[in-house]
């Protein structure tokens, strides 16, 4: 009788950690595939997001404080627009090292330092993706920032 429930128990958790690798492999090929669309300045960008994602900003500035500004969804996806062409042309791509995943209730929030297209050292990003009926999406996305013009963000 112990015997049977110590096998049940292992075939639990076995099937258990199946079921998470699983996951974890699927918001991984998620996250690649978001960063390719990212990269190649794909029209199917904003389908990566739910709809009112929270887009956050960590603006680095000059004196070495830091601010946090939330971008209204919206103009998120109004200045994705605007600035893939430009984007384009110079050949701007972020990069994404040291990629850490963790599971944070029902959803997984990737870690990573984002290098971008000129820079040495990187900078922090994160992004929390969740499960929906249409597949995986971003619902958060914090990234680290030299730009400036952030702080003017309304």
């Amino acid at each position: 009788m112990l015997k049977k429930i110590i096998m049940s128990f292992i075939c639990t958790l076995v099937l258990t950690l199946g079921a998470y690798a699983n996951e974890l492999s699927d918001v991984q090929t998620f996250f690649n595939n978001f960063v390719n669309a990212s990269n190649t300045y794909s029209t199917t960008l904003p389908d990566y997001y739910v709809q009112n994602a929270k887009i956050i900003r960590v603006v680095h500035k000059p004196d070495g404080t830091k601010q946090s500004v939330v971008i209204p969804f919206e103009r998120y996806l109004q200045e994705l627009k605007k600035g893939a062409a430009l984007a384009r042309t110079v050949g701007y791509k972020n990069r994404y090292v040291n990629q850490k995943i963790t599971k944070v209730g029902n959803d997984y929030k990737v870690s990573a330092t984002r290098i971008p297209r000129n820079d040495k050292s990187g900078l922090e990003a994160y992004f929390i993706i969740t499960k929906t009926k249409s597949g995986y999406k971003i619902k958060e996305e914090s990234m680290g920032t030299t730009v400036q013009r952030f702080l003017n963000a309304k």
